[in-house]
């Protein structure tokens, strides 16, 4: 739009819609496509082609510098120039609500969509409650972005957003939501009501409260009539996904998982303060705040915001955040798989805390996914049964790392590196355990080493971490600070150049009694350059590398020197050792392949029936009898569900509804009787069951009840309300003067 809009305004990645664009996508249209930054990070991922168009001319010259092709004009007034079916997916990203005629817009682009391809667009809620409640104090204030954007032409709610999609020929296949976070803070979002400033609304399903509090829909949607009854099938199939990994959440872990897209609707959750870049994470990302940092890890919130998944995907028994998943599995039915890394059996369990988390995760979980045998170890002599962990080792994406020659010789000048030196390439955390003093002794060894005064040879370091200083100052005092290069930062994406510029690459890891190395995941990304390597026996090392490089004992610098020098100067053996690297990696360690396994353990984990299945499928059931006007089976139903699970606040909320509609009093405080027993301070509850004793006729109970609630919570608006109520039967002359 030439509305005056700053630049920031066309700078959004919009990482959130590009999680939505199906991976196999090679032809994309991005209309709206601002400076092609979302097309960008659409090219990274694989797309073959992306072509913008943007109403800006100003804009579309810097959108050229990142797309495959920008069209410069007015949507409303283009004609497509393309084949039919030309485009694998159609990009409308808060597009919709700035036209004229978006109906008309979507059927134009609907020709140039092929018949298996999807749109995908975020559209604005007008259905805010934020709105609601301006509305209701007599206002509509335009604004300069968000919901009111003084540029909207046009206003939409999901049930509008399904009716313009049907209109055009689409059917909806995939729905997410941006929501306001005081959603997860409702006090009962199944109660059918909710108030805000003027508004009260009641009679509302669970639904209709959650999308008061949706800002924007992502939405993907498929041509109607195009393999229907497989779209259906899609729609009713596809299970959500949680990624829980707190402040750990990475770029390099989650490219194992990103290929699932397809298959499933996936969430990855971190913390407010993250421990790596995660701009370049393709799933959409939900940050929660530390409620306790180090090695705990719990986060504020998440138990709440995993109560609609299908399946926890959490990492490590040690940390808090694997129990809040168990919690949470207890809570909503969901199910809990876990990543193990750890290969050192009961490690910090002398800690009683630690000790309670990993017992409540490995008593708690569904299924274990250890990423090497060495861990799946681990977890059977704690106790976890054999036939509950799979082995599925970590990759990497191989369109990334892969043996490459081109544009290399400009990294090596970039960085002082002649093209007859010889490169010697570490990369980790700058902490003693990586071996990094180690390192620089065996590259001093190396470098003091007469033999080899031929070869001029440059030691790449990569890295940073509390010895970062203390490594430059020891290779200063061992007089190699001329050979050596030290750098802090290098982006994840382009590191791939590093190994394919080495001749070889170095992780001397060193274990500790709380620690040895876990996996080595810089070892499989050099390997998958066709870089041989050099590492030592600890923990699961041994496992990874295999035959595509030597092993050496670890702490041992001079061992370390041997095997340097060895490949230093016999071109052959590196030569032999990259290829049986390259192999190994290809073999082993694709990502995609990783992806293939774990989706498998996904489906197989989802398809077990356990009790909590059968109740959540009871509830369910018994939802849509009442709504189709079965009310009496439908309270059956639920109050069936609630006898087999009477700690479930989620049916007893479904109960007292129902109940007190059918004036079923003697049933729903029977039950939550029931409920109080195991959670007797529950205000909601206890509530509930004064208004039911009320209905019933036995006032002074009730009274007593609401008592209870009032010295917890003298504020309490339902049970003052029902005071009232208890006054005015009581002396019904007073009340009404």
């Amino acid at each position: 739009m030439t509305d005056g809009r700053n630049d920031e305004y066309y700078r959004q990645e919009r990482r959130e819609v590009g999680a939505v664009v199906p991976a196999h996508a090679e032809r994309i249209l991005d209309v709206g496509c601002g400076e092609g930054l979302l097309g960008r990070r659409l090219l990274l991922n694989g797309a073959r082609e992306v072509t913008g168009i943007e109403l800006s001319p100003g804009v579309c010259d810097r959108a050229e510098e990142n797309l495959t092709h920008v069209i410069c004009g007015d949507i409303e007034n283009l004609d497509l120039e393309f084949k039919k079916e030309y485009f694998d997916c159609i990009i409308f990203a808060d597009v919709l609500e700035h036209l004229k005629d978006p109906l008309a817009v979507i059927k134009k682009c609907r020709e140039v969509l092929s018949d298996s391809g999807c749109i995908v667009a975020s559209i604005p809620n007008v259905g805010y409650y934020g709105v609601i409640n301006m509305l209701a104090h007599g206002r509509w204030i335009y604004e300069e972005h968000g919901i009111l954007d003084k540029t909207h032409l046009r206003f939409f709610t999901r049930k509008e957003i399904e009716v313009l999609l049907r209109s055009a020929g689409f059917e909806i296949t995939g729905l997410s939501l941006n929501m306001n976070p005081e959603y997860e803070h409702l006090d009962d979002p199944y109660s059918g009501k909710t108030s805000f400033g003027r508004a009260e609304l009641t009679g509302l399903t669970p639904e209709e409260i959650r999308d008061l509090y949706v800002i924007q829909y992502i939405i993907q949607a498929k041509k109607n009539g195009h393999d229907e009854k497989h779209v259906k099938k899609d729609m009713q199939e596809v299970k959500k996904i949680a990624i829980v990994r707190g402040a750990s959440l990475n770029k390099w872990e989650m490219q194992n998982y990103e290929p699932m897209r397809e298959s499933f609707e996936m969430t990855a959750y971190t913390t407010n303060q993250t421990y790596f870049d995660i701009s370049r994470i393709t799933l959409p990302v939900v940050q929660l705040p530390f409620k306790q940092q180090g090695l705990l890890m719990e986060m504020e919130g998440l138990e709440e915001s995993l109560a609609d998944k299908d399946l926890v995907f959490t990492a490590d028994i040690t940390y808090k955040f694997s129990a809040q998943a168990v919690h949470a599995k207890q809570g909503s039915g969901c199910k809990v798989v876990c990543l193990e890394w750890e290969n050192i059996p009961f490690n910090y369990e002398e800690y009683e805390e630690v000790h309670q988390i990993k017992d409540t995760v490995r008593n708690g979980a569904d299924h274990f996914i250890a990423v090497t045998e060495r861990a799946k170890e681990a977890l059977m002599i704690e106790g976890v049964a054999e036939e509950k962990i799979d082995v599925i080792p970590m990759g990497v994406d191989l369109n990334v790392f892969r043996p490459v020659e081109e544009n290399l010789e400009s990294e090596r000048k970039k960085m002082g590196i002649d093209r007859d030196d010889l490169v010697v390439l570490f990369i980790g955390r700058m902490v003693w355990e990586k071996g990094i003093y180690d390192f620089l002794h065996a590259a001093s060894r190396i470098c003091s080493d007469s033999s080899l005064n031929e070869k001029r040879i440059r030691f790449l370091i990569v890295g940073r971490g509390p010895e970062l200083e203390g490594a430059r100052e020891r290779a200063e005092a061992v007089g190699i600070s001329g050979s050596t290069i030290f750098i802090e930062e290098y982006p994840y994406e382009e590191m791939y150049k590093l190994h394919n510029i080495s001749d070889m690459f170095v992780l001397p890891s060193i274990s500790t009694r709380s620690w040895q190395e876990q996996f080595g995941m810089v070892l499989i990304e050099s390997m998958a350059c066709g870089t041989p390597v050099i590492s030592t026996y600890s923990g699961s090392i041994p496992e990874v590398v295999g035959d595509g490089g030597m092993l050496v004992q670890p702490n041992d610098h001079l061992s370390l020197y041997r095997a340097m020098k060895e490949m230093i100067i016999d071109n052959a053996v590196r030569d032999d050792l990259g290829k049986l690297a390259l192999k190994r990696a290809e073999t082993i360690f694709d990502a995609k392949k990783t992806a293939e396994k774990v989706r498998d353990v996904f489906n197989n984990v989802l398809s077990r029936k356990t009790e909590a299945d059968m109740i959540k499928e009871t509830h369910v059931k018994s939802i849509a009898c009442w709504e189709q006007g079965e009310r009496d089976r439908a309270f059956g139903m639920v109050c069936e569900a609630f006898g087999i699970d009477q700690d479930n606040k989620n049916v007893l909320d479904s109960v007292i509804k129902m109940g007190m509609e059918l004036e079923q009093f003697d049933t729903v405080e029977k039950l939550i009787k029931e409920f109080l027993q195991c959670h007797p301070a529950n205000l909601d509850a206890l509530t509930s069951l004064s208004e039911a004793l009320f209905n019933n006729g036995k006032s002074e109970q009730a009274e007593t009840v609401l008592k209870k609630v009032l010295i917890f919570d003298p504020m309490n608006r339902r049970a003052h309300v029902l005071i009232d109520r208890i006054a005015a039967k009581k002396n019904p002359v007073k009340h009404m003067s």
